[in-house]
Order: structure tokens, then C-alpha cells, then sequence
């Protein structure tokens, strides 16, 4: 299976003050197709994208403190990347569910790090900045 940095993710408590911030004065873009309410996707000029999650909408276990992140792996194939973390005996802490966009699964590392698994749907791909 490969694993590809796909994005950082930010759980914020003021989605309205991290927008501003990271869109209007750092100057990233919003890509609105990909974006609503509680989720934000953010592509730089350059690099990787940031994802701005409202840190209320995330399970009360999977908050993390204001200024935490979490890293995210994108994959061709989220079903077996699933099944293979669990053969693995790695931390599930949240199953498989659909995000809009795509689907995902959340899990620890052996650091208590917070990693979400995810496979865009091919739609979605296809609007993603070159």
C-alpha cells in the first residue's frame, strides 16, 4: 500500500477567525467545492493543502487541544489500508465513514498521534488544483 502526505489537518474553534488567517492574510485559496461550514480545505501556492476541521464536530475522545493537528494519508484504496491497520493491531479511533468528499478512517499511533486514512472519490480528484 502507498501513503501519500495528503493534507494537514487543523481543528480550530473559530472557523471564521482560522479562514481569515489562513485565506485572507496568509493567501491561500479556498477550494469551495471541497469546503462547507465545519471543513475548510485550504490550497497553498505551493506544497501541501491544509484542511481546517471545526474541533466540534470531531468525537469528544478525538479533540484534540486548541492548536493540535493531526496527520492525514491519502490512499487508492481505503478499504484495504483499513483492513490492513487492524491486521496490524494499530489503534482504530474512529471507523470508516464518508466525509463529503470522500471516505475515512481515524487511528493512533504509538505515540498517541491522531492519523486520518483517507480515499477521495474519483469527482473529487478531478477538481483538485494541478
Amino acid at each position: 500500500m502507498d501513503y501519500g502526505f495528503g493534507m494537514l489537518g487543523l481543528n480550530v474553534r473559530d472557523m471564521k477567525k482560522a479562514k481569515e488567517f489562513y485565506a485572507d492574510f496568509i493567501g491561500m485559496q479556498v477550494i469551495e467545492q471541497l469546503s462547507g461550514d465545519t471543513f475548510i480545505f485550504l490550497q497553498p501556492k505551493s506544497g501541501t493543502p491544509i484542511a481546517l476541521q471545526d474541533i466540534s464536530t470531531m468525537p469528544p475522545e478525538l479533540q484534540v487541544p486548541p492548536g493540535g493537528y493531526e496527520i492525514n494519508l491519502e490512499v487508492d484504496d481505503l478499504d484495504a489500508a483499513y483492513r490492513a491497520w487492524k491486521e496490524k493491531g494499530i489503534e482504530i479511533a474512529q471507523d470508516i465513514a464518508d466525509m463529503g468528499a470522500g471516505r475515512y478512517f481515524r487511528a493512533r499511533d504509538s505515540e498517541g498521534y491522531y492519523l486520518s486514512v483517507y480515499q477521495l472519490y474519483d469527482e473529487v480528484k478531478n477538481m483538485r488544483p494541478q
